[in-house]
């Protein structure tokens, strides 16, 4: 066995268990973490990455594995092989949840990528220059956003949307 299943606990002498055994630990699988699950509501598209990116951000903490995509779990080193087995694992499960949540077409431009920081980094960058665009429509809807016929809270509310919108962007 690796390393981390030879060591003996100090109080009872029995073999300890891998950290990655413990639900806090990034390396940690739970049953229910399948591939083909879905995490956010809606998939990656041109025009929904801001909202995509907060709602997959959420998610991922949930599922105690941002830390594969904002790059603060690095691959180990390959003198820990279960390690690395366990990381490859999740990583690869990770990259599974975000182009499982990504159209077609922006799959085709990330599926390469060797970790899920590179993927995330990738989709950042992508999407960096239609924030500019995105941001100029937002703007132009809250300076023609009018209330009409809409109750005071709803015109509120579709405000409030549009200005947290913006202030994501």
């Amino acid at each position: 066995m690796g390393d981390n299943t030879e060591k003996k606990s100090i109080d009872t002498g029995m073999p300890s268990k891998p950290k990655w055994e413990n639900p806090n630990h990034p390396l940690y699988l739970h049953h229910a973490d399948q591939p083909s699950i879905i995490l956010v509501p809606q998939p990656l598209v041109e025009d929904n990455y801001s909202t995509w990116v907060q709602s997959m951000s959420m998610a991922l903490l949930v599922k105690n594995k941002i830390d594969f995509v904002d790059g603060s779990i690095k691959e180990p080193s390959g003198d820990k092989p279960d390690e690395l087995q366990q990381w490859k694992r999740c990583n690869n499960l990770v990259k599974t949840w975000l182009l499982g949540l990504m159209s077609k077409e922006i799959v085709s431009s990330v599926i390469h990528c060797k970790d899920a920081s590179q993927m995330w980094l990738d989709l950042q960058e992508l999407f960096s220059h239609v924030n500019t665009i995105q941001l100029f429509h937002i703007e132009n809807e809250i300076h023609d956003c009018v209330q009409g016929s809409m109750t005071v809270s709803s015109y509120f509310t579709k405000l409030k949307s549009l200005w947290d919108e913006q202030d994501a962007l």
